[in-house]
């Protein structure tokens, strides 16, 4: 029998590759014959880097940044070649750089991602593969646009901090000298949701509370999104509020596409292309992914959803690990044909973080058990 294994990161526990080798590691245990081939992956977040140094090697290069309140930090970005450059939107600008008594959208900024996209065409990539996920930011890319060399004017053009809380106060921008150098590199956006750039589900109201907003700041993020899509509207001719994938990152995807060139991609499938991992599932018997957290935010195009769904492609059964089901997550819907959870069991969340590993072996074997060898 032949089994993948194609998990993201479990964000403050494991790695990707970790994820894998634990549940491998369980299977195996109660199944050693099983054939298991396990591919570490992400879908633009967290680990992206991590995935395609595994998977393609290249060199990794540390640089100095910023981190999303603008404080120094060096973060690490792959050159696959000397032409390509992955860069995640988490290493420099990511929900876990700060503590979490610290977020705040309003004054986050996407300005650290932004040098590490200089650095890389200073390294001499002239195309860019960019992950937008497990941001802390809600400012609409006018971070790394700042970075690059757009200022964005409040209405007596004195120019505005690229930070949420002043996407409302943009009435124009202006294009220093060197912008151009970064117009005719050509950036795929890895993106992992498809969620558009404002509106109910928009950046603000579906990912701005676990970046840190309250009610009243997710309104007020929502209509600077909308301000500012409406003046990228009437300067550039694109309508931001229908545009899939616009809103992730708190709305760096629509920024950058905005005035850069650049395409939106499904991370998971960006990944993909350069793996095998579409010919492993069609010959598997038995697919097996994972995520942290399930719930109704995995529908919006999150990996493991893209894994059930090639899973469903070749007519395999597909069965979920993660750390927390959300109940109101609909399995059937998601392609699930069943689904374990760590902090199932009474098991508590800061156990499920801590044990992660231990408690995803256990798992490995359950599974065995249940869907490799039925008749134990």
């Amino acid at each position: 029998m032949k089994t993948v294994i194609a998990c993201d990161s479990f964000k403050g526990s494991l790695s990707a590759r970790e994820v894998c080798r634990s549940l491998e590691n369980g299977i195996k245990s109660v199944c050693p014959d099983v054939s298991v081939q396990s591919f570490p992956l992400a879908d633009g977040g967290e680990g992206t880097v991590e995935s395609f140094y595994g998977i393609c090697g290249g060199r990794l290069v540390k640089a100095q940044t910023v981190n999303c309140f603008f404080e120094p930090i060096t973060a690490e970005y792959l050159l696959l070649n000397e032409h390509t450059a992955v860069i995640e939107t988490a290493a420099a600008s990511g929900i876990t750089n700060v503590p979490t008594e610290r977020l705040n959208p309003m004054t986050a900024s996407t300005f650290g991602t932004g040098l590490l996209i200089k650095d890389a065409v200073a390294n001499g990539a002239d195309e860019i593969i960019l992950g937008l996920g497990g941001s802390a930011t809600n400012d609409g890319g006018t971070g790394v646009l700042n970075a690059l060399g757009i200022d964005f004017l409040d209405g007596n053009g004195n120019v505005l901090s690229p930070t949420g809380e002043n996407l409302i106060k943009i009435k124009d921008f202006s294009v220093r000298e060197g912008f151009a150098d970064y117009r005719s590199i050509k950036f795929t956006l890895a993106c992992d949701v498809e969620n558009v750039f404002c509106g109910k589900m928009g950046a603000a109201f579906v990912f701005a509370r676990q970046k840190g907003a309250d009610d009243s700041m997710i309104t007020a993020l929502d209509r600077g999104l909308e301000s500012f899509a409406s003046l990228i509207r009437d300067k550039v001719g694109i309508d931001l509020k229908t545009v899939s994938g616009a809103g992730a990152a708190g709305g760096l995807g629509g920024g950058m596409l905005a005035l850069l060139d650049c395409e939106i991609k499904s991370g998971f499938n960006v990944l993909a292309s350069f793996s095998d991992i579409e010919a492993a599932v069609a010959q598997a018997d038995l697919v097996i992914t994972g995520e942290g957290k399930t719930d109704s935010q995995t529908a919006c195009g999150k990996l493991p959803y893209r894994v059930s769904m090639l899973a469903r492609k070749y007519n395999k059964p597909c069965v979920l690990v993660c750390g927390q089901l959300d109940i109101s997550a609909d399995l059937n819907m998601l392609g699930f044909t069943a689904a374990y959870e760590l902090t199932d069991s009474g098991v508590e969340t800061a156990r499920a973080i801590a044990e992660a590993g231990k408690l995803l072996t256990q798992k490995g074997r359950l599974i065995a058990k249940k869907h490799i060898n039925k008749k134990d």
